[in-house]
């Protein structure tokens, strides 16, 4: 059977504030000349990917947490954020005193000054400032043009990440952020229902394949339901506790071969 790997980035192609481990490359070019298909799994938008990982030939990608689907450069799948939506969620900010970052078609919309709470914290929590095109500073209102949104992150300077977690439960999908700050400082809010597991399932259904072609490879809260949910699911050894648990497998650290040795892994029970 051939495969359909779906590969998050942040912890699972880079190591935070790192590039493209050479034998990562290597292994899924070598997947892809077998006839396998490797796809980016991604809470960044198309706009926000790393350079770094141009050098990859991906046969396409579910983007923004699953609000975007592409195969080879075609769009299959889209949801976006009602005005209403985006109207409930910046009252909402404003009154808990949030810094929103707003992701959206052409890249993610953010104060001066929430840029540079957002850039502070991960200088102080990660050691470094994780690649992110397209990342739009505005003064005073937000731009009225600004292209359909995909979903929210919230900034805390007063740790209320909680209330999040507690005040939108039910209404939207509250993620842990996955970029290495405090659960308590930063959240995404993504649409209800909408998560990687589900931009999977719309590719494979594009594809006319079954999930049990489909091995999901994570390291992150928002790797959750694709793991679970995918006919393989694969941790990476840097993973949350909570991945793992979830997870079929579990790999080797990203910066020692992590996913190399998950798709040779994958390889292999596949050829059994």
């Amino acid at each position: 059977m051939k495969l359909n790997f779906f590969c998050d980035v942040d912890g699972t192609l880079l190591p935070f504030g790192k590039g493209l481990p050479e034998s990562a490359l290597k292994e899924i070019e070598k997947v892809q000349r077998e006839g396998h298909r490797v796809f980016v799994a991604t809470g960044r938008n198309k706009k926000e990917m790393d350079p770094r990982l141009s050098v990859i030939n991906f046969d396409g990608g579910v983007y923004s947490a699953g609000a975007t689907v592409e195969y080879k450069n075609k769009e299959i799948f889209r949801k976006r954020m009602t005005e209403s939506d985006i109207s409930f969620l910046l009252s909402y900010a404003e009154k808990k005193s949030f810094y929103s970052l707003i992701q959206t078609d052409e890249g993610t919309y953010m104060t001066q000054e929430s840029y540079d709470f957002f850039i502070s914290s991960m200088k102080k929590y990660i050691g470094g400032v994780i690649t992110v095109p397209n990342l739009i500073v505005y003064s005073g209102e937000i731009p009225k043009t600004h292209a359909p949104v995909c979903k929210f992150l919230f900034l805390s300077s007063e740790h209320k990440g909680e209330d999040m977690r507690t005040e939108l439960k039910g209404k939207y999908q509250v993620v842990d952020n996955t970029v290495g700050l405090p659960q308590s400082d930063m959240a995404e809010i993504c649409q209800l229902g909408i998560t990687k597991a589900t931009g999977i399932k719309e590719m494979l259904k594009y594809l006319g394949e079954d999930i049990s072609s489909s091995v999901a490879i994570g390291d992150g809260a928002n790797d959750n339901e694709m793991i679970e949910e995918a006919g393989l699911g694969i941790a990476m050894g840097n993973a949350d506790d909570d991945v793992k648990r979830r997870a079929d497998y579990v790999t080797t650290d990203v910066c020692d071969n992590g996913l190399k040795n998950a798709l040779e892994y994958a390889i292999t029970i596949n050829q059994k």
